[in-house]
């Protein structure tokens, strides 16, 4: 019976732990292979049968492993994707107050007033 486990990674590590999980299904395919060929090139036939069919079985290894890393994948897409939208909104908020609090008038004589040249959403007629 096949069972699911898991457990927790920083995020920045999911691709080192994907690329584990693949590689190490990677080895038990190409080993099984290589073997495979070495008997069909040199004739030798007595365990090519079994051999086959255990390379078969891996592949059903592989195919879990690559339905786990296609899972884990998606959900790490999906919060990477959450995160850029979050600071994307951050930054644009951040740049709204930053524009409405940047333009200013600044007297320096009865007569005489310096105004920025940023626009702001703010308008005072006493300025």
């Amino acid at each position: 019976m096949k069972v699911g486990i898991s457990y927790a990674v920083e995020l920045e590590e999911i691709p080192e732990e994907v690329e584990d999980l693949l590689r190490d299904v990677q080895w038990d395919l190409f080993g099984k292979i290589e073997e495979i060929i070495t008997q069909v090139r040199s004739g030798d036939f007595s365990n090519l049968t079994a051999d086959i069919k255990t390379l078969r079985e891996n592949l059903g290894r592989t195919d879990t492993r690559l339905e786990d890393c296609y899972a884990i994948l998606v959900g790490y897409v999906k919060v990477l994707n959450q995160l850029a939208e979050h600071r994307a909104a951050a930054a644009q908020a951040a740049t709204k107050e930053s524009a409405a609090t940047s333009a200013h008038v600044e007297q320096i004589g009865p007569e005489h007033k310096i105004i920025s040249s940023e626009p702001t959403d703010e308008y005072d007629p006493n300025d």
